[in-house]
């Protein structure tokens, strides 16, 4: 190849750029990319092809930077559409974005970061002026995309370091979720308590069992081997995790899970004839949209939905009228919802050891 990727750094590629990196004409590289029935040797259309992947070529996607060009249409991408965490997110997203004038595209990723990837090149070929991202397994590749597009984007809640310096993130506190759960059980004098949660690769994710390791070693408890489990997103998961779970040496349970997870641990317990809260008190981080239909009701950890989903709609929104606009990372608060799925115990007096 004839150019290198870094050499058109800070613009969009475009069909000419591929050309030039590839060492072949501009209608070669439009019969290659629009798979027009024409004979090119096999070493050329890979060489064409190999060199639009490394420029971050996708059709269309200089048109995004024509001055003053917009089309009124903005994108929404997240890794669960069927987790209402999301969903409630959306909602509140596309109201404020239809109070500005804009459309709002909703796409579903199901944690998949190649779906993801298809998805955005799709939706940069349509000519999006802006794109609201919560990435798969908080990979870093389709942000790297919008932003060779020079598109706007914000991340929402999945966090992504130090990989892409510098972008606008909008999101709600973890650590804080996995603290307050926990804490509200230890102000009810339990002293063992177990953690059930996804074993994910979302740094901001584990955040949760770090909350809830913080609050337990600030009480001078410490956490027993198989206090702490985890697993993958599904409600046979949830059931496995719970028949795992040493109810007898433990008191209460942190289910910092997926809902699906949860829901699949809630009927485990159920199953085993095991009452919440005489037999386990639970605190449950998040409110799935069943979570009014458990009896007795469940103590809950509220994440700020509504709130993350507004904000970041209006970020991007500013982002639009000034490119170059940034904020600082934005982390906003939970709150603990009492619930009857905590029984009160006797503190110990002894308080600094496990009860």
């Amino acid at each position: 190849m004839t150019e290198r990727a870094g050499d058109t750094a800070g613009k969009a590629a475009t069909i000419r750029d591929v050309a030039a990196c590839a060492g072949t004409s501009i209608a070669t590289v439009s019969y290659v990319l629009n798979n027009k029935s024409r004979y090119l040797r096999p070493e050329l259309r890979e060489r064409v092809l190999a060199a639009a992947q490394e420029l971050g070529y996708v059709k269309n996607a200089a048109a995004r930077s024509l001055k003053g060009l917009q089309r009124g249409i903005l994108a929404v991408l997240v890794p669960q559409f069927g987790n209402n965490f999301f969903t409630r997110m959306c909602v509140e997203i596309e109201a404020v974005a239809q109070r500005a004038g804009f459309v709002v595209t909703i796409c579903n990723s199901d944690e998949n970061p190649v779906q993801e990837r298809a998805i955005i090149e799709r939706l940069l070929s349509q000519r999006i002026d802006g794109c609201i991202l919560s990435p798969a397994l908080s990979r870093t590749e389709s942000a790297a995309l919008l932003e060779r597009a020079r598109v706007p984007y914000v991340i929402l809640e999945r966090t992504m370091g130090t990989a892409v310096p510098d972008h606008d993130f909008v999101g709600h506190d973890n650590f804080q979720s996995g603290y307050i759960a926990a804490q509200a059980l230890l102000d009810a004098g339990h002293r063992r308590i177990a953690f059930l949660g996804w074993d994910s690769p979302i740094a901001n994710i584990n955040d949760r069992e770090q909350g809830y390791r913080a609050a337990l070693a600030e009480a001078g408890v410490a956490i027993e081997p198989g206090w702490v489990l985890t697993g993958s997103l599904s409600e046979d998961e949830g059931r496995r995790l719970a028949d795992r779970l040493p109810v007898g040496q433990v008191t209460a349970a942190v289910l910092a899970t997926h809902h699906t997870m949860a829901k699949g641990v809630l009927m485990s317990l159920q199953d085993r004839g095991l009452r919440w809260p005489q037999d386990l008190s639970l605190v449950l981080i998040g409110t799935p949209e069943w979570v009014d239909l458990v009896r007795p009701g469940l103590a809950c950890v509220e994440r700020p939905e509504r709130e993350m989903g507004h904000a970041a709609a209006a970020l991007l929104l500013e982002k639009l009228k000034r490119p170059d606009y940034r904020q600082a990372k934005l982390v906003l608060p939970t709150r603990f919802i009492p619930g009857g799925s905590i029984r009160p115990i006797k503190i110990p007096e002894t308080s600094g050891a496990n009860a």
